[in-house]
């Protein structure tokens, strides 16, 4: 579905995240600051990088999880007024693609419905 940006988003994580199924990360605390963020959670991966993943892509027990699908926590960083194609929506983010091919994820407040 084709979205405008409302309002101008910096992504806050320059080293993103990126695993695929099967592979491990150390979980922490469940977002809790806006509701429509729910389901999201902190992951450390091997390497010590740390981000924001939605706990449905996860098995998780106890403080162990495994991805049972890819996942790439990059953040778009977009401005007002520029167009994106959004894929999929999880717990107030959009995964979204600009028209030059860049893709990430943005957070569905920002954007409005074309």
């Amino acid at each position: 579905m084709k979205y405008r940006v409302i309002s101008d988003y910096q992504s806050p994580y320059p080293n993103p995240l990126v695993f695929h199924g099967g592979d491990s990360v150390i979980v922490g605390k469940e977002f809790e600051g806006d509701p429509e963020w729910s389901g999201w959670v902190w992951c450390k991966g091997l390497r010590g990088v740390k981000a924001w993943a939605p706990k449905s892509y996860l098995n998780i027990n106890g403080e162990e999880g495994v991805f049972i699908r890819n996942y790439n926590a990059r953040e778009l960083s977009v401005k007002r007024g520029e167009y994106l194609v959004v894929k999929e929506i999880l717990g107030g983010f959009g995964m979204a693609e600009k028209p030059d091919g860049d893709t990430g994820w943005v957070p569905m407040k920002v954007l409005e419905k074309c």
